[in-house]
Formats: C-alpha cells, sequence, structure tokens
C-alpha cells in the first residue's frame, strides 16, 4: 500500500488512529495491540499477501532465537552471527541473486519471485539483527512477547523507509496506547503534512528535473548538467526526510515516538558530520553492528580508516545491487578517510568546508542514481563542455509538475506574453526555493519543540489538502525500492 495515496491518507490512517484509540480505551492495551498488528499485516502484505508467509517465518526465527542468545550467553557470539547470516542471506537471496548471477554466464536465467519478497525487506532485515544484538548485550529483552515482535516488524509506520528501530525502544510503546494528547494529535499531523508536502509537491517537481537530465546525459550543457545534479540532490533529500517526518507524524498521533532520521544534512560542514545527519538509524545500526565489533577507533589511525572503508562499502552495498551504490559508498569512506588523515592540521573556514562537503555529495550522488557508470561520467563530463549559459528551455519545461505546467501555460497565453517567461522563469525558481528550504529544520527532528499555532494549523491543513490534489503521477518513494 501507498503511503501517498487516497486509499492510505483517507481510509486506512484514519481508521487505524482511531480503532487505536478506541479499542485501548475500551478493551485495554492487548485488544489494540492486535488490531496493530492486523493493520501491519493489511499493509505489508496489501500488494502480495504471500510475502507475508517470508516476513513471518523470518520473524519467528529471529525472534526465537534472540531469546535463545539471552538465555545462553556463552553461546551467544555463535548464535548472533549465525542469525544475522540467515537474516542476510534472505536479503541477499531477494535483492542482490541478480546482481550475482550478472557477473557469470548465468545472466538472466533466474530471477527471485518478487511477490514472496516482503515490504520494506532492507529495513526489517537491520531491525531484526539490532533485536539479535540487543538479546545479547542483555538490553531488556525478556519483557518483549512475540506479540510485541511481530507489531514493531509490521509497523506500518517504519515498514517501507524506516526509521530503523529497535525492538527494545519501539515495544514497549506499541503494547498499550499512552494517554490521549491534543498535543500529540497537533504535532502529528503537522509533520505529516509537511512531510508529505515534502514528497508530493517538492522532491517530485527535481525528480523530473533528474530524470530529464539523465535521460539525456551526455547530450546536456553545462549548466543542465550541473542542474540535473543538484535536482538529484534536492530529489533524494525531500522525498527521503519527506518521507520520515511522514512516519514520525503517523507515529506521533498514535503517542508513539521514533528515532530522529534527518537533521539537516546538507547543512554538514564535513563528511562525517552529514553522516551524522543523514539517515542517522542507519549510522547508528552499523556503528554498533559493524564498526564496533572491527575493533571502532581504538586500534590505531590504520585500523580505524578501513573499518570505516567496510562500513561504507556495505552501505552502498545495502542500498542496492550494483556497481553505483559500491562507488557510492566507497566515495563517501575514502572521504572520510581523508578527513581522518587531515584532522589536527589547519581548519578550513566554515563557508569552503561547507562548499566543499556539499560539491562533493552531489558528485557522489551521480553515482548512486546512474544507470551506470557510462551514464555517470557521461552527466560529469558535461560540466566541462564549452558553452555555459542559461538552462535550456527544454530542462525548465521538464521541471513541473504536469497540473503546474498547464497552469502556466495557460497564463502565458491569457497574458499574451511574447516568447516563453512564465513557462520558463517559474519552473526555474523551483531550484533557489528548494536551496531556501533546505535552511529550514525537519519537522520529526524537532517534534519535542513543537507548539501549536493557527498559522502551524493553515500550513498543516494547505501543504495535506494539496498533496491530496496532487497524488496522481507521483512516483513511489526512493528508498522504498532499497
Amino acid at each position: 500500500m501507498n503511503v501517498q495515496s487516497h486509499l492510505f491518507v483517507l481510509a486506512y490512517l484514519p481508521v487505524v488512529l482511531v480503532l487505536w484509540r478506541a479499542l485501548g480505551g475500551r478493551w485495554g492495551g492487548r485488544t489494540a495491540q492486535v488490531s496493530l498488528l492486523c493493520a501491519g499485516a493489511v499493509f505489508c502484505g496489501w500488494g502480495s499477501p504471500a510475502s507475508l508467509l517470508v516476513l513471518g517465518a523470518e520473524g519467528t526465527f529471529s525472534y526465537l532465537l534472540g531469546r535463545r542468545i539471552a538465555r545462553a550467553p556463552e553461546r551467544g557470539k555463535a548464535l548472533l552471527w549465525t542469525g544475522s547470516a540467515v537474516l542476510l542471506a534472505v536479503l541477499a537471496f531477494f535483492k542482490y541473486t541478480g546482481f550475482a548471477l550478472s557477473l557469470t554466464p548465468l545472466e538472466g536465467v533466474f530471477a527471485p519471485p518478487a511477490w514472496l519478497a516482503p515490504l520494506g525487506l532492507s529495513f526489517v532485515t537491520f531491525q531484526q539483527i539490532l533485536w539479535l544484538r540487543d538479546c545479547y548485550d542483555g538490553e531488556a529483552v525478556q519483557d518483549v512477547s512475540p506479540l510485541d515482535h511481530a507489531c514493531c516488524l509490521t509497523f506500518f509506520a517504519t515498514a517501507t523507509c524506516g526509521p530503523i528501530t529497535r525492538v527494545t525502544e519501539l515495544a514497549p510503546q506499541l503494547r498499550r496506547p499512552a494517554p490521549f494528547s491534543w498535543d500529540d494529535l497537533a504535532a502529528g499531523l503537522y509533520c505529516f503534512a509537511l512531510g508529505m508536502a515534502k514528497k508530493v509537491l517538492v522532491a517530485s517537481v527535481f525528480a523530473n528535473g533528474a530524470d530529464y537530465g539523465f535521460a539525456n546525459a551526455g547530450d546536456l550543457p553545462p549548466m543542465d548538467a550541473a542542474l540535473t545534479m543538484l535536482c538529484y540532490t534536492l530529489q533524494i533529500y525531500f522525498d527521503f526526510s519527506g518521507y520520515c517526518d511522514m512516519a514520525s507524524g503517523m507515529a506521533r498521533m498514535m503517542g508513539v515516538e521514533l528515532p530522529v532520521n534527518f537533521d539537516g544534512p546538507y547543512q554538514a560542514l564535513s563528511v562525517r558530520d552529514f553522516w551524522g545527519r543523514w539517515h542517522i538509524t542507519l549510522s547508528r545500526f552499523f556503528r554498533r553492528c559493524v564498526y564496533i565489533p572491527l575493533g571502532g577507533s581504538r586500534r590505531g589511525l590504520a585500523v580505524t580508516c578501513r573499518n570505516v572503508m567496510i562500513v561504507f562499502l556495505l552501505s552502498g552495498l545495502w542500498h542496492g545491487a550494483g556497481w553505483g551504490f559500491i562507488l557510492w559508498g566507497a566515495l563517501h569512506g575514502a572521504a572520510q578517510v581523508v578527513e581522518r588523515l587531515w584532522k589536527g592540521r589547519a581548519a578550513l573556514p566554515k563557508p569552503l568546508a561547507w562548499t566543499l562537503t556539499f560539491l562533493f555529495v552531489n558528485v557522489a550522488w551521480v553515482f548512486f542514481r546512474a544507470d551506470g557508470l557510462g551514464q555517470a561520467l557521461a552527466l560529469l563530463g558535461g560540466l566541462f563542455q564549452p558553452g555555459w549559459g542559461l538552462p535550456s528551455q527544454a530542462f525548465a519545461a521538464a521541471l513541473p509538475l504536469e497540473a503546474a505546467s498547464s497552469a502556466l501555460s495557460f497564463l502565458q497565453y491569457s497574458l499574451c506574453l511574447e516568447g516563453a517567461q512564465l513557462v520558463y522563469w517559474v519552473p526555474l525558481l523551483a531550484i533557489p526555493g528548494g536551496l531556501a528550504l533546505l535552511a529550514c529544520s525537519d519537522p520529526a527532528a524537532r517534534l519535542d519543540r513543537f507548539r501549536p499555532t493557527a498559522g502551524k494549523a493553515v500550513l498543516a491543513a494547505l501543504c495535506l489538502a494539496v498533496s491530496i490534489l496532487f497524488f496522481s503521477g507521483v512516483d513511489s518513494f526512493i528508498y522504498a525500492d532499497f
């Protein structure tokens, strides 16, 4: 089920919220929790009910193994490694079989059945590995019941794109509804509405520019190539942070608090700072489950740099099965190694540090987005061609949403304007507008400080209403594919 759909926003979400509160207040937390599990099963199995069999088998395996690890600490490490390997093998089967076969003469011979792959498998796999790690570390797992565990794995707010939560931090909140609070409802609705607007009204515009540019890589004038890179940088931010805002908003309306996943990543002054702000729960997972077990930074600079490279190569591979993702991870790892080697030398002025970091992130995203290395190099090569000037009319025409494009053409015709003033300049204003929005804080990162006002109520209502009107033709979230 798509979160950015009329069915979800106008039917599924209101029904789930009402049942959660009504059943919890009348019949107790157990009944509300069972209803939440049923709602999660409907959400996760909407497109492919058979995938619930795989998710159920995985969840049962990880829960029982986790309890076994907690009861047998002398064998905990072996069981932790075994369980993690099994969970990663399931992920690899569905996600990396095609990529692995492409490296052999068997390319195209076999493909895993997509209808069996659980929704958000990459996220739920890491959630289960964190559960096993919590069991190994003895961190409050005795109170987690099978129902608690199942609700966490199918929680509709995090199932599609995270954030990657720990069962031990989420399960206590899903056992019974917290006392109803108008402040929670207002904060959640505000965060949800702004997150939806990020996706539907902002990210979709930049997606149009990125799609046009990458489809024509190698044939773009320099300015179009540069703006294509910038469009994807803005698209992926507003797309993913928009979902995390929506997830936090949905959860807060239920009285549930999710971990912050974004905190102004494009304001970072270094690549290391960027990863402390972008997809924070993924960084938390790799730090706890990979970086620290490898020795972290306790064994000298050389080992630290090796561990950083391993973490970011794995991060690239987690995002997708392709050389572009691996190269993207390698670039981010190498950048952090360089920063560590540079540490203690002359400090860069903040404006220069921000500029270098933002430029690096833009360039690295090209390999993340491109269909192949050739397309990425063709786009980057366009930056070094002669002919810098204004963006082309074709690029400007590709930016607006269909309804906005029709409205601009109508105004252009009605006002009898010569040339293409409105249909050229107005779409291009989206780019400086998007950059300006980066200075605004992510709503989910500031939910604890939220105070309802009339202005926020009007803004949320406008964002919600306009987003619902523009649902048609909006693509799924980028991270839903990972």
